[in-house]
Order: structure tokens, then C-alpha cells, then sequence
């Protein structure tokens, strides 16, 4: 609980108003699911929870950096973001799901994807603003230049196993040697070139939008 606690409080202004949007979210859930006697999209919950994970993750990386002294167990923490974090980009892919709302569900359904997609894409800013606070705090801001875009990058190819694949971060435990077959028979298509080019390349100009002080 303290942890948690220390968390919120690293950066209160922000993380008070991530709870605010997540609580809009699920109202706006709990409203379509008043109306229609529905819990259709209550998968989002899920997905924003797994969005969460890495936000949480690199947070505690941030607030307990300095009394972390293991390299071994910050190397385990940035893995363990790292397979998360594409989780975060992902829910803009719900997106797709629009399709199946028609009629005067159509226009609540697209701002209940559209605002759980918003924190969802906004908490994977968020954690990449993270890392790149961890690099100028061990005076290595100079490869977050390329460290990042990869990132981006990886995380365009995540949402590709995710969405295309339908594999989950867990996968690499639960199922790696299908997941490593998926990756040599199909991972490097022209189509999954472009998928993670074009999804990586949108990630990282939204960071660098993030970034920019008006």
C-alpha cells in the first residue's frame, strides 16, 4: 500500500487526473450497460488494466531508482516493462470494434472506445516519459535519441502480435515456442513490416508531440 501510495504522490497532479478519466470511463461503461442491459466492451476494463501495468512498472522504476541497487533487478524491471508496454498503445485498436454498434449506440460506443483508448495511448506516453527520466537520471540522456524510437518500434510489432497474431504479453512464458514459430513464419511479412512501421512511427510522433513545451 505505501508503494502505491508513493507512487500517486511522485506525481499527484497527473495520476489524480488518470483517475479522474478512468472513472469517466467506466461510467460511461456502466451508462451503455444500464441502457441496453449489455456488458459488451467490458473487455476494455481488461485492456486498460494491462495499460496500467507498465505505467505502474516504470512509476515504481522512477521512485525507487535510487534505492534500487541491483542492475540485475532494474534490467528484470525495464524486461518486464518492456513486454507490457505495447499493451498501452493497443487499446486504439479497439477501434475496430466500432463496426459492431450501429443505430443511436453508434456515437456512445465511439466515445467509450475512443476515451479508453485516450488514457490507454496516454499512460504509454506517460511511461516512456519515464524512461527517458531514469536515462537523465544516470546521465544517459543521449541514448534515449535511439533508444526510444525502438521502442516505439517494438511496440508497433507488439500490437501486431496482439492484434493480427492475437498473442499476450504472457505469451513469451506461457506459449514461447509457438510464439517463436508465429515470429520466423509470419513476424516478418511485408505486412507486418509496414503494420509496425506505421503504428511504431505514430507512437513515437505522438511522444515527440507530448514532448514539445507550447
Amino acid at each position: 500500500m505505501n508503494i502505491i501510495i508513493n507512487i500517486f504522490n511522485s506525481n499527484k497532479k497527473i495520476n489524480t487526473l488518470v483517475i479522474l478519466f478512468s472513472a469517466y470511463c467506466f461510467s460511461l461503461l456502466l451508462l451503455r450497460a444500464k441502457i441496453t442491459n449489455s456488458t459488451y466492451l467490458f473487455f476494455l476494463i481488461w485492456n486498460l488494466f494491462l495499460a496500467i501495468i507498465p505505467y505502474f512498472i516504470s512509476s515504481y522504476i522512477i521512485v525507487k531508482s535510487k534505492q534500487i541497487k541491483s542492475n540485475l533487478l532494474l534490467v528484470i524491471s525495464f524486461i518486464c516493462w518492456l513486454l507490457f508496454l505495447p499493451n498501452s498503445f493497443y487499446i486504439i485498436t479497439d477501434l475496430v470494434h466500432i463496426v459492431r454498434s450501429t443505430g443511436n449506440l453508434f456515437y456512445l460506443d465511439l466515445i467509450i472506445i475512443c476515451s479508453f483508448a485516450t488514457i490507454g495511448f496516454l499512460l504509454g506516453l506517460l511511461s516512456l516519459n519515464h524512461f527517458k527520466i531514469f536515462l537523465n537520471s544516470r546521465n544517459l540522456v543521449k541514448y534515449s535519441t535511439y533508444t526510444i524510437p525502438f521502442i516505439c518500434i517494438l511496440c508497433g510489432f507488439g500490437i501486431y502480435l496482439g492484434r493480427i497474431l492475437r498473442y499476450n504479453s504472457w505469451n513469451i512464458i506461457s506459449n514461447p515456442f509457438q510464439l517463436f514459430v508465429d515470429l520466423v513464419t509470419v513476424g516478418f511479412t511485408i505486412k507486418s513490416i509496414l503494420f509496425t512501421l506505421l503504428f511504431g512511427t505514430f507512437i513515437y510522433l505522438s511522444y515527440l508531440l507530448k514532448q514539445t513545451k507550447i
